[in-house]
């Protein structure tokens, strides 16, 4: 795919994620890229990022209002400047990739002005209960719907959110699946043979809804059983640690108290995750079970990255990728209790043979998922091109 210009809107996280994954994919096929992003609340930087590219290379970048306001206010503030960094780039686009509604909204706006000839409507995180303020909800589903009627694709990030769009009327012809995929070419893999894994890593932001608190229950009886095991942890608390209305303490001080054998990374950029993650043995993805917990709906990044780099996972049934987590032998999955989560890992760490069988389903499995060939095939559908 080649594209004489093409915009990307995007909220992210401090975490690379689908977003930065596509960005990267365009500036390669783009003879001029406009991106556009606005951190979330918790991100320890909140400035919107405006960054320009000719023909791959980044001409600019800046960086504009952190300002920590009320989340209705922030999401006002966070629209405006989408117009004014438009406006900045001062031209016509091509196509435009905007993920979430609001960004969406801003760009089916400029549709209508005749400034961007296609918007593809990204999905990244959908669920009936977005927010706990019931205003904001609603405001938030009218305009999910506003989008899906006015894109010319919608781009959904898993299974389960295409069903939702063909409930909506949605065309199949416009409502594609975009799986998260995975950077294999910056991954280097090591030989492992039939030693004892016992390096055990999790990786992500350190949220109730990631299962933090059960490793940190189930940690004591992990290292009872299985002297010598490690856990990494690559990640921080959000900035602003808050979880469907709730404060919560940070993590780091309860994690550090169980010992040296807890190791805390903090936060790294992607490059540096995937460096590092092929040298564990096992990885957790512990998604706490809650009508409210959004990786019910989407296909979390951090699974693939597992994955991609031979780590057996011990994942709940919580996101769809757990059914073939199971179905292929790529892991385990386990209820969300502390005696179930040390059956899983144990059963692992006992089975030398098995375990390298899991770190080979793992790696087959993700051979399939490369960003480019899925960001490729994305394009194609909604663009309808043949």
């Amino acid at each position: 795919m080649k594209f004489t210009s093409a915009l990307l809107i995007s909220h992210i996280t401090d975490l690379a994620g689908p977003s930065e994954a596509l960005e990267n994919y365009l500036r390669a096929r783009s003879g001029d890229l406009g991106v556009i992003y606005h951190p979330f609340g918790y991100c320890s930087d909140r400035r919107s990022i405006l960054k320009r590219y000719k023909n791959g290379e980044r001409t600019c970048q800046t960086r504009l209002c952190g300002l920590a306001l009320p989340s209705i206010l922030t999401y006002v503030k966070d629209a405006l400047l989408t117009f004014w960094f438009f406006l900045v780039l001062g031209r016509r686009y091509e196509t435009c990739v905007a993920a979430d509604p609001l960004n969406t909204f801003v760009a089916v706006i400029l549709k209508k002005l005749r400034l961007i000839k296609h918007v593809s409507f990204y999905t990244i995180d959908w669920m009936p209960e977005r927010f706990s303020n019931r205003l904001l909800n609603a405001v938030y589903h009218a305009l999910d719907r506003f989008c899906v009627r006015n894109c010319d694709a919608a781009w959904n990030i898993s299974p389960r959110i295409v069903d939702i769009r063909r409930e909506q009327g949605l065309p199949d012809a416009k409502n594609v699946l975009v799986p998260v995929g995975v950077d294999l070419d910056k991954i280097s893999l090591p030989v492992k043979t039939g030693q004892t894994p016992k390096k055990l890593v999790l990786l992500g932001a350190l949220a109730p809804s990631k299962g933090v608190d059960l490793v940190i229950e189930a940690w004591p009886s992990l290292l009872a059983r299985f002297p010598g095991i490690e856990l990494h942890v690559i990640g921080k608390t959000p900035h602003n640690a808050v979880e469907d209305g709730v404060v919560y303490q940070p993590y780091e001080g309860r994690l550090a108290a169980l010992g040296p054998s807890v190791v805390l990374h903090g936060r790294m950029d992607h490059d540096a995750v995937l460096d590092m993650l092929p040298g564990y043995d096992i990885s957790l993805a512990l998604y706490k079970p809650s009508p409210t917990n959004l990786s019910q709906w989407a296909d979390p990044s951090r699974v693939k990255d597992y994955l991609a780099c031979g780590l057996p996972v011990v994942i709940t049934d919580v996101p769809e990728i757990a059914k073939d987590v199971a179905r292929l032998f790529a892991g385990k999955v386990c209820e969300y209790t502390v005696e179930d989560l040390v059956r899983a890992v144990g059963e692992i760490l006992a089975d030398a043979e098995g375990y390298l069988t899991m770190r080979q389903n793992a790696v087959d499995y993700m051979k399939t998922y490369e960003w480019a060939a899925i960001f490729d095939a994305s394009f194609e559908k909604g663009l309808g091109r043949p």
